[in-house]
């Protein structure tokens, strides 16, 4: 018998899904285990009929978020299947004026090997007129091929009939047989109905701790985006942890822009020339992953006792947070984006928030546990028992840090903005550095929150312009205030302020509308570094340690911001290791200071070609 045709390795598998859960998940099944080969790559796609493809009406948007939730759950319930088979899986939400018109650009825009339609009996007339698309209009290279789903029998359009020979357990290698006459095979066995609907009344499902995304720019937001045609189609990649190449040819996964990946986000698969680098304050492996599901309303509104007043724990611009207690007993925290604030733009940063937070995985970064997109917005993150930063240096939570607890969260918070800096495929620019923004674990870890303003630098950038200007006031770089021009260092300043806030225990801006800097310039000019200590701590402190936070600080808020150290420098220095005589070499002469220091050498520095 003559083989005609097998599926290469590497080669992108499309198919087409629509939003009946039982036929797509018997579809997609089918496919992990009877087509693809390792190292594939598998684009399920459902396209989402629009008339006005550049333009969603509110019902439209509703349509479309129901369809992103239901990828979800059925990536979520392929995950492991796909990585025992070594297969990769995409997940598409397309928007075309015809499903045959989007699945066959989507087929062009992958460079697909197969296309595969499914379909039922009861809906003949519409697959013929998707499937005679397809064939048409269909890339040559790439085979079109029809299942039907009640039985998983295949037809191959454009190749004739094939017939995978396959062992009874299914673990042998697909191979596709050509026959003279046209005819149907149905193969030994399907799956069962493993698919359970995204909806309040059913469980939920977790998914990958191995997903991996990467996009051009920053996350947008998910559910008001520029959801346009199928060539924008939003996607989400899972990956194999044991897949060592996986991460090698991924980048026609950056060919177009996805908005579902706010939506969908997951832990950057780092290139092996940044793990190579890696991060000497980062004890996560890839198999330490964190793991994040989609929670229903029923099931958050339990845990915080339908959003009572009494659970709520903290209230920021935008948001509100509630202390809840999963079924499991795990306590968490339900951050909700409050209604009546809910306007596009706080929405737009909670969805950035979000795709940000599922990219990074750091001991020093808040862990996501989940979201909720039913009936608002929630995300639901690990419970931190000792509050906030601010919190505990002001007094509000009864919490007192000694001079350790005050060190170990300086090495922390220095540690996670390094990973961020440094150790994401893309920089990530936190932008709202500030110590409300810094949660402390049960033995005062400390995590950084609140990626609501947090933006992507292209590597091939070394600023980027911002407008409007946000943040909050007191930490504020002098380049990003004047000239909305952000790069790490403006990380790296308001990070200085946070260290004076935490040796001294006052407020960036005091009652009396005295900055922090304000009173802390002449402190350090004069070298009187004592009186910066926080009179609660008496005598009891490091000296040694004092003077290492004391010297990053007066260099971290140094106006000109190619002064300011980057945090790989401020690491070395509170490194105990670290001889302190050694951090000279950063070390800027007051001179070079003084005739930098002014507002015309920021304008020039940040000068942006037209």
């Amino acid at each position: 018998m003559e083989i005609i045709e097998e599926s290469e390795p590497g080669s992108r598998i499309v198919v087409g899904i629509s939003l009946n859960a039982q036929a797509s998940a018997e579809l997609l099944s089918w496919v992990i285990r009877v087509v693809a080969k390792p190292w594939d790559t598998i684009v399920a796609i459902h396209i989402l009929v629009c008339k006005e493809e550049r333009k969603l009406y509110s019902d439209e948007k509703k349509k479309l978020r129901k369809a992103k939730a239901f990828v979800i759950s059925l990536l979520g319930d392929f995950v492991r299947m796909s990585q025992a088979n070594q297969v990769m899986l995409e997940g598409n939400v397309g928007v075309s004026s015809s499903i045959g018109r989007g699945l066959a650009q989507e087929a062009a825009l992958s460079e697909a090997k197969f296309l595969i339609i499914g379909t039922s009996r009861n809906s003949n007339q519409k697959f013929f007129e998707i499937t005679s698309h397809c064939f048409i209009y269909a890339p040559k290279s790439c085979s079109v091929v029809t299942v039907r789903t009640e039985n998983i029998e295949l037809h191959d359009l454009r190749s004739g009939i094939g017939k995978f020979e396959e062992e009874d357990n299914l673990s042998s290698s697909p191979k596709w047989h050509k026959k003279e006459k046209h005819h149907l095979f149905k193969s030994q066995s399907i799956i069962q109905k493993i698919f359970k609907a995204y909806s309040k009344k059913e469980k939920n499902h977790s998914l990958s701790k191995s997903m991996s995304t990467s996009e051009k720019s920053s996350p947008k937001a998910v559910l008001d985006g520029i959801e346009l045609s199928s060539q924008q189609a939003t996607n989400v990649t899972f990956s194999s942890p044991s897949s060592n190449s996986s991460s090698i040819n991924r980048s026609n996964i950056w060919r177009r822009l996805s908005f579902v990946k706010g939506l969908l986000p997951s832990i950057f698969a780092l290139e092996e020339s940044t793990m190579k680098e890696g991060d000497a304050g980062s004890n996560y492996t890839d198999d330490q992953k964190p793991l994040w599901r989609c929670f229903g309303y029923d099931e958050i509104s339990v845990a915080t006792d339908n959003f009572n007043p009494e659970n709520m724990v903290g209230r920021g611009g935008y948001a509100e947070v509630y202390k809840g207690t999963l079924g499991d007993g795990q306590t968490v925290a339900i951050k909700r984006l409050a209604k009546a604030k809910a306007n596009e733009n706080k929405e737009s940063e909670f969805l950035t928030e979000f795709g940000i937070l599922g990219h990074v995985c750091h001991p020093n970064t808040a862990y996501l546990v989940g979201c909720c997109i039913e009936n608002g917005l929630y995300l639901i993150f690990d419970f931190c028992p000792n509050g906030t930063l601010a919190s505990a240096l002001h007094g509000k939570s009864g919490v007192f840090l000694d001079w350790p607890a005050r060190y170990k969260i300086t090495v922390g918070i220095a540690r996670g903005l390094h990973y961020l800096h440094k150790c994401c495929q893309h920089r990530i620019i936190h932008r709202d550095i500030k110590a409300s923004n810094v949660l402390l674990g049960e033995d005062f870890e400390p995590q950084i929150s609140d990626f609501g303003l947090a933006k992507w630098l292209p590597k091939h950038w070394s600023h980027h312009s911002v407008l409007p200007i946000e943040g909050t006031f007191g930490y504020l770089a002098p380049e990003y205030f004047m000239h909305g021009v952000i790069d790490e260092k403006t990380d790296v300043f308001a990070f200085g302020v946070l260290l004076l806030e935490i040796v001294s225990g006052r407020r960036p801006v005091d009652c009396s509308k005295q900055s922090l800097l304000q009173w802390a310039k002449p402190l350090l000019e004069a070298g009187k570094i004592y009186e910066l200590i926080d009179p609660v701590l008496g005598d009891n402190y490091d000296e040694n340690q004092l003077k290492r936070l004391v010297q990053i600080a007066s260099h971290c808020i140094r106006q000109p911001s190619i002064w300011r150290p980057s945090m790989s420098e401020v690491l070395d220095v509170l490194s105990e290791s670290d001889d302190l005589r050694e951090s000279q070499r950063w070390k800027i002469l007051e001179q070079e200071i003084d005739e930098a220091d002014d507002d015309s050498s920021v304008l020039t520095e940040f000068t942006l070609p037209y």
